[in-house]
């Protein structure tokens, strides 16, 4: 999970700045969203993998995506107190449309190699 905050620490010091990173320029900002979110989204289902081994897949899937979603919101409301940032519910859309992004890529990729792992030799 340590990663995973990490990352979510980095959005929100990203996410504070006056100004668009320059490697962030020229994207859209909804695919700039989705993206970042798309990757915490991931990186949540990752740590919940090794914390809650016990968990299925969907349950770690729904509490990453909530987790997740979460975090966006937070960040928009941040963002709105800032004086020089604006609170928009169309980038906490596109976070959760990464959120979703993200956890469909960490399952079919789990579902892809798990089951390998598990086929008989």
């Amino acid at each position: 999970m340590f990663v995973a905050g990490l990352y979510a620490v980095i959005i929100f010091v990203v996410g504070s700045l006056p100004a668009t990173p320059a490697v962030a320029r020229g994207m859209s900002d909804k695919v700039q969203h989705a993206l970042g979110f798309a990757l915490l989204a991931w990186l949540a289902c990752r740590a919940l993998r090794r914390l809650r081994s016990g968990w299925s897949l969907s349950r770690r899937a729904v509490n990453s995506a909530q987790f997740t979603v979460v975090i966006g919101g937070v960040l928009e409301l941040w963002q709105g107190w800032l004086g020089y940032r604006s609170c928009e519910l169309r980038d906490w859309v596109a976070d959760g449309l990464g959120a979703i992004i993200g956890v469909g890529v960490y399952a079919g990729l789990d579902a892809l190699f798990d089951g390998r792992s598990r086929a008989p030799s």
